[in-house]
């Protein structure tokens, strides 16, 4: 099995919501349209691992539920502490690959059944290998392509915002100091983030 190109690969650093974070593992799956689907084990320096997932649609973030709020399925609905979720959708995936530490763990068939229920409080996933009898739920969380970003993404904005700030400077030399503190202020939190993304994947990189 091969992975096919994905936007990040095992060993990468990453920024999720603003912070510096690393993929641990990725595993991929076809879904009945022929589009992959990819997870991301991304692991920060503290914290629970958080497990993303990428389409063409974008990102979502598969998050756990605590042990004493698990839903529970009845036919095409879930319950979660007594708020219930209807079916909305269906996709059946079909591994086809999988690199280091893998997200929910080693699959245990090439088929992954995966629905999604839909409430008035957002949208859970359920998802079973078809005759296992065991299921696991995440809770979606969109993400925007901002939240996202790659080392090299940052570092590519963190240029572009020191060009923009020295044509401004160039352009309009009595422009208000406190707007140019605020701008230097953004640069200097983006740096931040590209340095702290870089040394934790130096230091978190298998050796």
């Amino acid at each position: 099995m091969t992975l096919r190109p994905s936007k990040f690969k095992q060993g990468d650093g990453l920024s999720l919501i603003g912070r510096a974070a690393r993929v641990a593992g990725v595993i991929q799956y076809e879904d009945a349209t022929g589009q992959a689907v990819t997870r991301y084990l991304a692991v920060e320096s503290s914290g629970a691992p958080t497990i993303i997932e990428e389409t063409a649609e974008g990102y979502v973030l598969l998050g756990s539920f605590p042990a004493n709020a698990q839903p529970s399925a009845s036919g095409n609905s879930v319950s979660v502490l007594g708020e219930k979720y209807a079916l909305k959708g269906v996709r059946k995936l079909s591994l086809l690959g999988s690199a280091g530490q893998i997200p929910g763990g080693v699959p245990k068939s090439d088929l992954l059944l995966s629905g999604e229920f839909s409430g008035s409080m957002g949208s859970v996933l359920r998802e079973m290998v078809p005759g296992a009898g065991t299921q696991i739920f995440y809770l979606l969380r969109q993400l925007r392509a901002d939240d996202v970003l790659s080392n090299d993404e940052i570092a590519s904005r963190l240029e572009a915002g020191r060009r923009d700030a020295e044509a401004r400077g160039s352009d309009d030399e009595e422009e208000p100091a406190s707007e140019m503190k605020i701008q230097l202020a953004l640069l200097a939190a983006i740096a931040v983030i590209v340095i702290a993304a870089l040394a934790y994947a130096l230091t978190a990189a298998p050796t």
